[in-house]
């Protein structure tokens, strides 16, 4: 009774609920300005590059490695428009989404990832007792190679090996019996030459086999062979003390193995992995 009274046209108006909407909408609006962080300033909100002087110093170092001498004002000037110029692609390489399908990068992202492992074991000092129990299981990889003196003849089929065989040991030739090919009938050698030559584990088929007979056949990567051990010599592993400098190298590398190893397992475990199996009828 004491209120205002309204014109109907703006009565009509504040009943009209599309301004119910407008206003409704505007307050939100408003609270959510209200209520949210400022927004960030043009400084703030740009992808900074900075060239920091370590990054200059760096950029020095390796221009005086290649020339020689320190780099004039202008060349370091191209250096650092170069550096910036490679950040830049590269940022926006990773936004685009280039490396994903790249396998050689994702090879070398990999292989940088495992290297985290053998940077901290470079770091490790073994124990004399660790060194010493690691040595007792792993002496034969720091012994000299064994060599074995031995000739061969290569079969043209599989199927020659006994024809051949019981000519050899009859007396026959090695040269007039061997298939034809470039590897000597008569050869002394280390482990290392030999399954360099033959193939890996030829040396240790020929060491197995009875001195001063004819045997096999052996399967190298040529082929099939009949072999004549004539003798073989396998040094004694060395002494710790011998070794010392080796044998940590070798016990490093063998941390950084299983660095890397339970790296990989711990980072796995992360993921869900789920692997999807061949269908039945594909």
């Amino acid at each position: 009774r004491y209120g205002m009274t309204l014109p109907g046209p703006v009565h009509a108006l504040l009943r009209e609920p599309m301004l119910h909407f407008l206003v409704l909408g505007v307050a939100i609006f408003l609270a959510y300005g209200f209520l949210s962080d400022p927004p960030a300033t043009k400084e703030e909100a740009a992808m900074v590059i900075e060239i920091t002087p370590a990054i200059r110093e760096r950029l020095a170092a390796q221009f005086a490695a290649t020339w020689g001498r320190a780099p004039s004002p202008e060349e370091m000037a191209t250096l650092v428009d170069t550096a910036v110029r490679e950040e830049v692609l590269y940022r926006e390489a990773l936004e685009l989404g280039l490396d994903r399908d790249d396998t050689v990068l994702r090879q070398r992202m990999v292989l940088k990832m495992e290297l985290i492992g053998e940077g901290l074991a470079a770091s490790l000092q073994p124990t004399d007792a660790e060194l010493a129990d690691w040595y007792a299981e792993n002496a034969d990889r720091l012994a000299p190679p064994g060599r074995v003196a031995f000739e061969q003849v290569l079969l043209a089929r599989p199927d020659d090996a006994g024809a051949v065989l019981s000519t050899l040991k009859a007396g026959g030739d090695p040269a007039a019996l061997t298939a034809g090919s470039l590897l000597p009938t008569s050869l002394e050698a280390s482990e290392p030459e030999i399954d360099g030559l033959f193939g890996r584990g030829f040396f240790a088929s020929v060491l197995a086999l009875p001195p001063g007979e004819w045997a096999g056949p052996v399967t190298s990567g040529y082929g099939s062979h009949l072999v004549r051990s004539r003798r073989s010599e396998i040094p004694p592993a060395p002494s710790l003390a011998e070794v010392r400098d080796k044998a940590v190298d070798l016990w490093r590398q063998d941390r950084a193995a299983a660095l890397r190893e339970a790296q990989y397992k711990d980072l796995r475990d992360r993921y869900e992995i789920r692997i999807s199996t061949p269908d039945a009828d594909g």
